[in-house]
Order: C-alpha cells, then structure tokens, then sequence
C-alpha cells in the first residue's frame, strides 16, 4: 500500500479532510494524494505558490515572514501549512517549501533544503531536511517527507 493510499485510509477513518500548499513541489504532492480512489471524499484543494506575493494574496501567509526569515524556513512552511488549513477549512494542511534546484542554493540553505509543514486543528509540525539527488528526487522525498509526517500526525492524534 503506498503511502497516499495510507493517509487517504486514515483520513476516510477519521472523517477528516486535507488540503495542501506547494512550492517547489509544484503541485506533486496533491497529485499523489489524489492518485487514490476516492481522495474526492476527504481531498479538497491545493495552491501552487511559487511567488511570494501569491503565498501573501492567495494563501494568506503574513508578509513579514517572507521579510523576516525567507520563503524557505520553518516559519514560511508552518505560516503555509496554518493559513492554508484556514483558507480551505480543512482538519489538515501540508505545506511544503525548498530548494529543489539544481539552481538556488546557498551556503545557509543549499539545493536539496526542504522544509515540511503540517497543520491539523490542533497542532503544527514543521521539520527540515536536506535531501540529495536532482530536481526529481528531491521533489518526490519531499512528498514522501509530507505523506510520512501527515501519517505520524494523524496516528499520534
């Protein structure tokens, strides 16, 4: 059973829904989600957001984190994560945001930096990861790192 068919399971169990915010996972991550059959029921939208001013406009992250601490920190992921629940009035959001490059990095955040946001009505988790590979790898861990931390929230709750 894949990862996605395992959240969707316990969020059908839990009657929960889902929504999700992207960066440099441009959309993957809700496309994983809704692979599954039925993730209609518990699934109910997501933002690509590259740009930050559409993080600001659309998601309703607060522009002084952008400011602040940048679009990827653990500051900007948790701010995705919550005002994305919030907007979409979901039990559950995923943010995710990083470098996915093979551009972008810097010695404080090099290519492969991801940081993974997840917000359910109660609690957010944020965690940072550096994974190595290309563009694609980096991506698709960076789902899988999403995927793991929504299963690790949903069984703790």
């Amino acid at each position: 059973m894949t990862l996605a068919e395992r959240l969707g399971e316990a969020l059908a169990r839990r009657r929960w829904t889902i929504s999700t915010v992207e960066s440099c996972t441009a959309g993957g991550l809700a496309y994983r989600i809704t692979e599954v059959p039925g993730a209609s029921g518990y699934f109910l939208g997501g933002v690509v957001a590259y740009d930050n001013r559409i993080k600001v406009e659309w998601v309703g992250v607060p522009k002084r984190i952008f400011e602040q601490h940048g679009a990827v920190s653990p500051e900007a992921a948790g701010a995705m994560s919550e005002t994305g629940r919030a907007q979409f009035d979901t039990d559950l959001c995923l943010a995710i945001t990083g470098i996915a490059g093979p551009g972008g990095g810097t010695p404080e955040r090099p290519v492969g930096t991801v940081y993974v946001s997840a917000s359910s009505r109660s609690e957010t988790r944020t965690e940072r990861f550096r994974f190595s590979g290309d563009r694609e790898h980096v991506r698709q861990r960076a789902i899988d790192a999403a995927l793991e931390m929504a299963l690790d929230l949903l069984a703790d709750g």
